[in-house]
Formats: structure tokens, sequence, C-alpha cells
């Protein structure tokens, strides 16, 4: 049985004692709940220091649920408490929730954890997850970000036949999704990360709320040692077929091996000791080619991710998603080249706003890493360039991996 997380009270923490925020809006965001994760919208409305509004939860299944929440401002702090429920389908979980409010270069974002309260009489107390929420951005807005240029993908919707056969052609094929996240490691020597875990779970969400990833072709991987990573690998080769499209991510420590010139990847399991249980690149080259998929895109943010890459230059400009969509691709998106990358990604944090502010109906991975390069390159600390390229040796005929917008 599914549960839906219903949100009876909300702790907002600003960044500042002097800061304030009107929450007047739509929230569009994630819960999860034992690995499964499920969507929220929130629609509030701010007069002085008093909120109303209502919240919608639901798993993309049969799972509805709307309730009214009323609230105020104290302390700082922004409290919500749900009111009524007006209409469910399946169970709800009433819970308390924290939340971190974040305003980052215009981004601004919710996230935290929700728990149980047996106060509440419907959650037990053991019972917890996270909480992701992004406010959703206004069309004139979003039509400036993402509308930088004009292709046929985004006159889709009124003018191109061809797009609307190969939407209808996408939707009936699968999407699968590897997401890997990696906070903590077994080997003392390995410094722990604080923020790959929480960025996998973001992307989960993102995937399954806005585009065609359904949830149960989603696996999320969080602290995997280097076997777990190499099942769900077996299993993809076993599902996955010549007419579906795979995105793997990968979120942890990555290291260059200047001896053999390769990269890895560093499982949960890994010692700085013994290179036995790191995942080197050509292992991923080899499953990646392997993985009998239309198209393949391996998105990672770790440190030295480049050296995965056939060339360390942007991919040329796409011609129409439909001429691109037919040729096979296995293609990488990485945070940078053969340098270190910070642990609070802001590779990650432009990658998830662009997709989630995109309003074409197709997008390609191509386009999509043009919208936010740059963003990148001149708010990174250290400067990073992030890479989109093919893969070598992986079965590459030059094509590309096309995002799906779902249907509202």
């Amino acid at each position: 049985m599914r549960f839906i997380l219903i949100t009876l009270f909300i702790v907002y923490s600003f960044l500042s004692p002097a800061q304030s925020v009107d929450v007047t809006g739509t929230w569009l965001g994630t819960s999860t709940f034992l690995k499964e994760h499920n969507q929220l919208k929130y629609e509030l409305v701010q007069k002085g220091n008093m909120i109303s509004g209502y919240v919608y939860a639901n798993n993309l299944k049969k799972d509805s649920i709307k309730a009214s929440v009323t609230g105020k401002i104290k302390d700082g702090k922004i409290l919500l408490e749900g009111k009524e429920i007006i209409y469910k389908t399946g169970l709800a979980c009433m819970a308390k929730n924290q939340l971190t409010y974040v305003l980052n270069n215009g981004k601004e974002t919710l996230t935290g954890k929700w728990k149980g309260d047996m106060k509440l009489n419907t959650c037990s107390p053991l019972a917890s997850g996270t909480v992701t929420l992004f406010r959703e951005q206004p069309k004139n807005e979003t039509a400036v970000i993402v509308q930088s240029t004009t292709s046929p993908t985004e006159q889709i919707e009124d003018k191109d036949a061809v797009g609307k056969a190969l939407m209808s052609e996408l939707g009936k094929r699968k999407y699968y999704a590897l997401i890997i996240g990696i906070n903590e490691y077994q080997d003392d020597e390995i410094q722990d990360l604080d923020n790959p875990i929480n960025d996998a779970e973001q992307l989960a969400g993102v995937l399954t709320y806005h585009y065609s990833f359904d949830q149960e072709n989603v696996t999320v991987l969080e602290n995997p040692t280097r076997e777990d990573i190499i099942k769900s690998l077996d299993r993809l080769t076993t599902t996955v077929t010549e007419k579906d499209n795979l995105l793997i991510f990968y979120a942890g420590h990555g290291i260059w091996n200047e001896q053999l010139n390769q990269g890895y990847w560093l499982p949960s399991d890994a010692s700085l000791d013994s290179k036995s249980y790191w995942l080197s690149n050509s292992t991923l080259r080899d499953y990646v080619g392997g993985i009998n998929s239309k198209h393949t895109l391996l998105i990672s943010d770790a440190c030295f991710s480049g050296g995965i890459l056939k060339e360390r230059a942007v991919f040329g400009n796409s011609r129409a998603v439909l001429e691109v969509y037919k040729l096979p691709s296995r293609k990488a998106m990485t945070s940078g080249t053969l340098k270190t990358v910070p642990d609070e990604s802001v590779f990650i944090e432009y990658l998830l706003k662009n997709l989630v502010n995109n309003q074409s109906p197709l997008l390609s991975a191509d386009q999509l890493f043009r919208y936010f390069k740059t963003a990148v390159i001149n708010n990174s600390p250290n400067g990073q360039v992030p890479q989109y390229g093919p893969i070598s040796q992986a079965g590459d005929e030059g094509g590309d991996f096309i995002f799906l917008k779902r249907g509202k």
C-alpha cells in the first residue's frame, strides 16, 4: 500500500533573521517515503503574516489528495497547519515537516525532512523522509529563461506536425533512470559528503514529476557499494530495450589515476588503499555500450568526471529533434573536466533549475547543456567548466537523448 504525505506543520528557516519572504504562489516538488517519491503542490496566499491555501499530493498512480491549510509567520518562521481534507483517494499520512528556504541567484527552493507524530494519529513517529519544493516560475518569466532560441522544438505544440508525431511515439516508450548519491564512506580516509543524496533525490523528483519517467522505472541508490551499483547495471542490461531511453546519474567522490590514465567513481565501500572496490570509467563505458537502449545519457557530478568523454568540448548544435532522435546515442554530461569540483554543487543546481523551468515539450540533452553551461562557469567557486559529448567506444552514432515533458 502506498502512502501519500499531507503536510500539517511546516517550519521554513530563513537565511538570516532579518530576511523575509512572501510565499504567495505555487510550489512544486516531492516527498519521499520508503524510497518512493510522492508529488507535492502547494498553492499559498500570504496577507501580512497570515497564510492560507491548499496542498495536493499524489504518487502518479491512483492516490490523490487535496487539503486546505492555514498558518502564520512567527519569529522568522512560517507555520502551516492542515485544516480539512477536501478529497482523497488512498491513504493519507499527516506529518510534521521542517524545511529550509534558500534563495540563490533568483532560484527559490524549500528542502528538508518530514517526520511522523503520534499526536496526529495517522503517522508513526518512526516514519520519516525528505521534502523538496521549487517555486513555480510565472509563464512569462519562464519564457525568458528557457526560450533563448527559436527552433522546431519550441514550436511543436502549434506548428510542427512531425514534432507532435515524435511526442506521441516517445510517449509509448519507456524512460529508465538509475540515480546514485553517496554521502558516507566506510573508509575513514575518504571524507564524507553532505549533498549527493539530496541532489539525487531532487533529480528523481524532477524527472518523475516533470518528465516521462515513471516511478517504477526510476531506481535511487543511497550510499551503494560497488556490488550494489553493478547489480543495478546488470538489471538494466536485461530490462531496457532498443526502443527505450536510459539516464544514469552519479553524485559522489571521483578520482583520477595518472599512471593508468583512468578515472573512477568511489562507491561507499571504496578504500584508498586498493582499487578493487573502485568503479572505473572503462567499466562504466562497457555497461553503457552493452545496455541496449535507443539513447543513454550519463550525468556525473564528481571530481575528474570529464575523463569519460571522448572529447572535452561541447557537442555541436543539434539539428531538428526528430533527426537527432533517429540515431542512437551514448552521451555524457559532467560537472567538470579533469579537476576537483565542490561538494555543494553549482552544476546540479543549474541542471535542476533548467529542467524545472523548461516549457518545451521536447528538450534535447544538448539544448539542456547549452542552457546552463555558462551559469555554472560564472557561479562556480573554482571556475569549473562542465562538459558534454559522446562516450568513446560505447556505440554513439551522433543522436541525442530527448527529455519528454509529462502532460499535466
